[in-house]
């Protein structure tokens, strides 16, 4: 998979560091390549952004006329899924920075272990070194990347899963042996009979139900609903700590 990687500063030896640093961070990650776009100021990256063109942003704070606070919040509120990570020379704007739930905080000048501490943590909730599922289906085996996965539906003799691509494939697999190979995954639940979900793509539980961001709804069973719900709960609890930390 390819990273499209922004570096937003207005000092060019400044991303010339981060550039440094990521080609050390990736060097002998096979499966993940980058490509980086750099700018020297936030109004010349809102000329060419886009939602959804870049995973990730290393964005300084102390920019030109725009500041990087204010344009991590433009961001957010049109991408809430960009890997965030702030850059400055002091850490006194890290309470101000939280609005826009970042990855984390650079301090200039900071060392290569930091840096590779929160790329660690934003390659791991972007899901790009991704664990992958092998599925088959007629007359092949498919290896589909879990983060691709919104849920797993039994379907009479053959077992459906639905893909954030809108594909749906049809897998000749028992739906058991899915359930004992995704079982470990923290991300997914086994909520009902023949249905597993991705929480990830879930945004809420409402009157036992499980709401999916494709606005599907699944029931959660009754046999041990209580552990279910608090499962989901602690999951989406705990993903919304990943998202705050510094």
């Amino acid at each position: 998979m390819e990273l499209n990687i922004a570096i937003v500063d207005d000092l060019e030896h400044d991303r010339i560091v981060i550039k440094n640093c990521l080609d050390r961070y990736f060097d002998g990650r096979h499966n993940c390549s980058f490509r980086i776009s750099n700018y020297s100021s936030a109004e010349e990256f809102l000329k060419s952004y886009r939602k959804g063109i870049f995973e990730i942003i290393f964005l300084d704070v102390c920019l030109g006329e725009m500041d990087g606070l204010s344009l991590a919040e433009q961001l957010r509120i049109a991408d809430r899924d960009i890997g965030i990570i702030f850059m400055s020379t002091t850490r006194d704007f890290v309470f101000q920075s939280f609005s826009s739930q970042p990855k984390g905080y650079l301090c200039k000048p900071f060392e290569y272990p930091a840096f590779a501490e929160i790329m660690d943590r934003t390659i791991h909730d972007l899901n790009v070194e991704d664990k992958l599922l092998k599925v088959n289906v007629p007359h092949m085996v498919l290896e589909i990347p879990l983060s691709e996965i919104i849920a797993v539906l039994s379907n009479n003799h053959s077992v459906d899963l639905k893909l954030i691509t809108g594909e749906v494939k049809k897998s000749i697999m028992l739906f058991s042996e899915l359930v004992s190979a995704l079982e470990k995954e923290p991300n997914f639940l086994f909520c009902s009979r023949g249905v597993i979900v991705n929480m990830d793509y879930a945004t809420q539980v409402k009157d036992d139900q499980i709401i999916m961001q494709d606005d599907m709804i699944y029931p959660v069973r009754r046999r041990g609903r209580k552990e279910l719900l608090a499962k989901f709960t602690k999951y989406a609890a705990s993903r919304m700590r990943r998202r705050l930390e510094i």
